[in-house]
């Protein structure tokens, strides 16, 4: 024990054995003082500590002073340490400033995007919703014989749900469509919403005016009071406390306006007015009556600790027993549930996190990169350091000191990167992209912020801690003593190539994932939507109020508007319809073939239904398979007809004629008259399903939309088809005015998004390691300078010392392509399911890349081998 005691005492002080050694001595000295006076030398000991006092209490607290002075002496020297070593930090970097800017411009760029990114994902995926209890909050979904999910559910199920789970302490409802206001402004189309009694306070939501709903205001011709969105409270209204109390026409009714939400308020559906659902005869868990028009979006909270298992449980169970008691309605289906977070979210969780992943594929390319340029710079500094470590400065001490510097850089690195993040993400919140979610809470917070500061700062180790040790290792020494830069480096050498090689192969990952989904974004285009986009183009109308109180109203004015606008110059063709291409199935309605045995169990007896008029499908350009289209005799008072499409004939009529069956759709029974070509109705990835068409004269709705086709652009047409609308009935608004060609490319957003910056990180990336390889081929060639130089003095031609640097580096860059083509074979499988017409293994994109790195290798590495090509083998000598 002593001999550990002395050993420990080599390395600084020992407080303990201090304490213990000075007390011991003035114990002696009292002990010796009372012999000197006649005690014995026992009794002199218990006399001496009996007028000591407390001794180890006395021991201990002199022990805990000398421990705490201790620690503030080391902290204390630490910090001045610190304070030293960045100092000095500062100054090494001011003396090398393109050194400096290179390595903080390049850890920026790396760190920005990253940080850019993660604010996507912070706010998309990781921030709370904003709702009360927002983890516990479910859809509740209708869950179909296949297996589909449909997030609608009908009056009567909603009540049932809402009366009999018994996991949900509280469920809502609400559905939404667009009305026509009148009397502010111009007439114009607004979202409206209707909510069930309890559906704010489900949420949380708060007014900012004014009050929310009364449970009474549910009940039948009560419900005409409304609740405006802050948002649309501020630009239309100007943030007048006055409309409180104020009258709005609203779809051609007077509703009185009750309160304003607060600010931030953003319910799953977000409106622009609030009203209350109408609870009528089918708001009832006992009907029968109306379970089979699924309209309301559900919204369930669980109780506390109830997870997701046990509500889908508790819902196939109800759902069973509706079964039992609505077998005619409710016989094959039952319910299901999701996170309502997984809802809002929906399929961007996947690509997020994909190019999350590519933008730390980025970062370490940067770090790669700065760590060359660190190790290319320790040579050029080793004299230095072993002068520093001849004066007695230790390993771990010149350590330090570089890793302060690489701290430095990183953190520097990062309040640039930041800055580009608030830009980047500015910027992509302005662009809307992609109809990403929850893009209102994407921005710079401190989330954000204490994310960037700790990847700089590991970053900064991370890339500093190779080159610290490379620099300190065993050759340090010898550096001194031979006196030249760079002296004993074939190790660093070798660790630059490794470097570079990494950076090769991260950059291999990138171009791949790349290059296979632009090739997948190329293969979408091809995609034969079914229609013929270009001049066309369409736009909605509602007919709304007293005067379209019956169909037969709302049709006449439909026809009227038809022919007034087929009537103006330049339009070759009109129609309607209440489904466009691209924009989603329509209506969902129950369907049998007339004397077909029943669908097997796992297959819905269910088909998307569209109203058009005649005429529609000449204008979208779909093409008329078989049988004949609908004409101006298939009306209300005329036989009840229909159209469908080939995915449908395919599914329903394999191997047969549909033409002339009969079918149940909804209430009727319906002859096929003809077969159309598929439309697709999702998008280009997506095939299209069964859809059915009837005539708009048979099925009317007060919401149309009518396309236009043209002989120029149907935009220029825009001002003259409002004036006929006007002329027609000056309070109906015209909305949505889109070209058709928008449509197709709204509906590659998501891919051309994410494929532009899976590029844009593969090609800085690229740049990097170009830049890497640069870099290292100009380093070894001033390190091999003077065997250039012989070789060139001994017959070597210019073109053969330009192969052999080309070659060196063609020969990193075929290692780098190796290993970043099996990465990127493997980590492919979390790009499949993004993937469209293109596999893994696709020769053009592996070709490509192959390609490409080979000519960015050759291109980076062409300068420093003409600058070897070029030396004068005489002054090359003569300066040794």
């Amino acid at each position: 024990m002593a001999r550990w005691e002395r050993f420990r005492r080599l390395f600084g002080p020992d407080p303990r054995s201090d304490v213990d050694e000075e007390l011991s001595f003035h114990l002696e000295m009292r002990i010796r003082e009372l012999v000197e006076r006649g005690e014995t030398p026992e009794r002199a000991r218990e006399l001496a500590l009996r007028r000591f006092g407390d001794f180890e209490g006395s021991r201990a607290e002199c022990v805990a002073i000398d421990e705490r002075r201790r620690r503030r002496m080391l902290r204390a020297e630490h910090v001045a340490e610190l304070r030293q070593d960045i100092r000095y930090a500062l100054r090494m970097l001011r003396r090398a400033p393109g050194f400096a800017t290179v390595a903080v411009a390049t850890l920026a760029l790396g760190i920005g995007a990253n940080s850019a990114i993660f604010s996507v994902v912070n706010g998309v995926l990781v921030k709370s919703l904003p709702f009360r209890d927002a983890e516990r909050l479910y859809e509740v979904r209708m869950l179909y014989p296949d297996g589909t999910e449909y997030s609608g559910l009908s009056a009567p199920d909603f009540m049932s749900v809402r009366e009999e789970s018994r996991t949900f302490e509280q469920v809502e409802a609400y559905t939404g469509g667009v009305v026509t206001l009148l009397g502010v402004g111009e007439p114009k189309q607004v979202l409206g919403i209707r909510v069930s009694d309890g559906f704010f306070d489900l949420l949380g939501l708060r007014t900012a005016l004014g009050r929310g709903f009364l449970p009474e205001e549910n009940e039948p011709g009560r419900n005409r009071v409304v609740v405006l969105d802050y948002g649309f409270w501020q630009r239309e209204f100007g943030g007048d406390a006055g409309v409180i109390g104020r009258t709005l026409s609203l779809g051609g009714e007077p509703y009185t306006v009750v309160g304003v939400l607060e600010r931030g308020a953003r319910p799953p559906e977000q409106g622009d007015v609030y009203a209350p659902l109408e609870y009528d005869e089918t708001f009832s868990a006992a009907t029968a009556q109306g379970r089979r028009s699924e309209y309301l979006g559900v919204l369930g909270r669980a109780g506390q600790g109830v997870d997701a298992a046990r509500v889908r449980a508790d819902l196939e169970r109800l759902g069973s027993l509706l079964q039992e008691r609505f077998p005619d309605t409710n016989g094959r289906l039952t319910f299901t549930a999701a996170p309502l977070r997984d809802v809002i979210v929906g399929d961007v969780r996947k690509p997020l996190f994909v190019l999350l992943g590519a933008v730390g594929f980025v970062l370490l390319v940067s770090c790669a990169n700065v760590a060359n340029l660190l190790l290319a710079r320790a040579s050029t500094r080793q004299a230095e350091l072993a002068v520093r470590a001849g004066l007695g400065a230790g390993r771990g001490r010149l350590v330090r000191q570089l890793l302060v510097e690489s701290a430095i850089l990183g953190l520097l690195g990062g309040a640039v990167g930041l800055l580009l993040a608030y830009w980047g993400t500015r910027a992509l919140v302005a662009a809307q992209p992609a109809d990403i979610p929850r893009l209102n809470e994407v921005g710079i917070d401190g989330t954000v912020v204490l994310f960037t500061a700790g990847i700089a700062l590991l970053t900064g180790l991370a890339f500093g801690v190779v080159p610290a040790l490379q620099a300190t290792g065993t050759r340090l020494m010898s550096a001194l003593r031979r006196g030249g830069p760079g002296a004993g480096d074939g190790g660093g050498q070798r660790m630059r190539s490794g470097l570079v090689v990494a950076e090769m192969a991260l950059a291999v990952v990138l171009l791949t994932g790349a290059g296979l989904l632009i090739r997948s974004f190329v293969e979408l285009t091809r995609v034969d939507t079914g229609f013929q986009p270009e001049r066309a183009a369409a736009f909605r109308v509602t007919f709304q109020g007293a005067a379209y109180e019956s169909g037969d109203l709302v049709r006449n004015r439909v026809d009227e508007l038809l022919e007034r606008i087929g009537a103006l110059p330049g339009v070759t063709s009109v129609g309607a319809t209440t489904a466009l291409p691209l924009t989603g199935l329509g209506t969902i309605w129950n369907f049998a073939v007339e004397g077909a045995p029943p669908p097997p169990p796992n297959v819905n007896a269910e088909i998307a239904v569209a109203r058009v008029t005649p005429g529609y499908f000449r204008t979208i350009g779909a093409p008329l398979v078989r049988g004949r289209d609908f004409t101006a005799a298939d009306r209300s008072d005329a036989a009840p007809v229909a159209l469908i499409n080939e995915a449908a004939a395919r599914r329903w009529f394999p191997g047969e004629d549909p033409i002339g069956r009969r079918v149940t759709v909804g209430p009727d029974v319906r002859e096929i008259v003809g077969v159309v070509g598929d439309v697709l109705q999702r998008s280009p990835g997506e095939a299209a399903v069964p859809q059915l068409f009837i005539p708009y004269a048979q099925r009317t709705t007060s919401s149309v939309r009518i396309v236009v086709r043209t002989a120029g652009d149907p935009l220029a047409l825009a001002p003259a088809i409002r004036a006929e609308v006007r002329a027609l009935d000056p309070d109906v608004p015209v909305t949505d005015f889109t070209p058709l060609e928008q449509l197709v490319s709204a509906s590659l957003a998501r891919p051309r998004f994410y494929t532009a910056l899976l590029s844009l990180f593969a090609g800085a990336a690229l740049a990097l390691a170009a830049t890497g390889i640069f870099g290292v081929m100009s380093y070894s060639v001033a390190q091999r300078r003077r065997e250039i130089g012989i070789r060139i003095a001994l017959g070597a031609r210019a073109p053969d010392v330009l192969r052999m640097v080309v070659a060196r580096a063609m020969a990193l860059a075929a290692v780098g392509l190796a290993l970043g083509i099996s990465a990127a074979l493997a980590l492919g499988r979390v790009l499949r399911s993004q993937l469209f017409g293109v596999g893994l293994l696709d020769p053009l994109t592996l070709g490509a890349v192959v390609l490409v790195l080979g000519a960015s290798a050759a291109a980076a590495s062409y300068l420093p081998a003409r600058r070897a090509a070029a030396l004068d083998p005489a002054r090359t000598l003569r300066e040794g």
